[in-house]
């Protein structure tokens, strides 16, 4: 079978003409003629009434749905395929996090784009354990991903290099109340009655960095989770409407710190700091990616 039946069987469906089909498809009509019944033998069935106009059959009606969808399918895919090939080794496949690719990509991009000259970057952005994955797959070149006790577990040293690309601090915000103080108190003016928390889902790598340093405290905090989200912008929301106290990253809540619809809570020992990180698989031979890499790496912190 042919992709080039199908194309002419869909083209007669359309026209119900013969002679036009096989004119739209720049063939003689005989050897049209030919080609539908080669299509209808490999079928096994008889899809075209020979009528004026042509019309099809019960069999043919059902066969149009598959031969359109077939087309389709396939036109798109050697599209992809195509593309693939011709950016092959010239565009940069980079997996990040949903916060860092609207907080600290664009302008890490920016800044790698001024450095190196403009090359096209491909971005695909989901969960730590989703991008590490990625990572692993193959399916990206680079990672650029918030560094926790969890992701240190989960990429193999021995198998990726990583270098510090910036440093972070997890910030304790909370909305002002009506005589514009901090809604809520570190730590909790009644130790008692327990701060309402806004605090990180599994899946978020923020939440063992976190977990470490609320460990580490000379004295427990009083925190009682009245809300967890797998998204930091999910949590900033209800943190701005006063629904309780939030740890969250500088760059997502510096605007709103600004503006004044966050306030600060609490002293310096109540800030938690955190890298963002860079993670290429050793031994990468793709020149973009070794170009970037050294030139990142030569103003980096090293993290191994």
């Amino acid at each position: 079978m042919q992709l080039t039946w199908l194309e002419d069987f869909v083209e007669l469906a359309r026209t119900r003409s013969f002679s036009r089909a096989a004119e739209n498809r720049f063939v003689t009509h005989p050897a049209f003629g030919r080609r539908i019944h080669a299509l209808e033998q490999w079928v096994g069935a008889e899809l075209v009434a020979r009528t004026q106009p042509v019309s099809l059959t019960p069999a043919g009606l059902l066969f149009l749905d598959a031969a359109s969808h077939t087309i389709d399918v396939l036109h798109a895919v050697r599209a992809q395929l195509q593309d693939t090939v011709q950016n092959s080794g010239e565009t940069l496949r980079i997996a990040t996090g949903r916060t860092l690719a609207r907080t600290f990509f664009p302008g890490w991009y920016e800044t790698i784009n001024q450095r190196f000259g403009p090359f096209p970057v491909s971005v695909s952005t989901g969960g730590a354990q989703e991008v590490i994955l990625r990572l692993a797959s193959g399916d990206v070149d680079l990672l650029v991903i918030y560094s926790s006790p969890s992701t240190r577990l989960l990429i193999d040293p021995q198998r990726y290099e990583s270098v510090t690309l910036a440093r972070e601090m997890l910030l304790p915000v909370c909305a002002a109340d009506a005589k514009g103080r901090p809604k809520f108190r570190l730590p909790a003016t009644n130790p008692a009655t327990p701060i309402p928390w806004l605090g990180f889902s599994q899946s978020l790598t923020l939440r063992g960095v976190l977990a470490k340093h609320l460990a580490g405290l000379p004295q427990k905090l009083s925190l009682h989770m009245v809300y967890q989200a797998d998204s930091y912008e999910s949590i900033l929301e209800m943190a701005k409407r006063g629904a309780g106290l939030a740890w969250l990253p500088q760059s997502l809540v510096q605007e709103d710190l600004k503006q004044g619809n966050l306030l600060l809570v609490g002293d310096a020992d109540m800030r938690v700091g955190f890298d963002i990180s860079l993670y290429r698989m050793r031994g990468n031979s793709n020149a973009l990616v070794k170009a970037i890499w050294d030139g990142v790496s030569s103003d980096a912190i090293d993290d191994n």
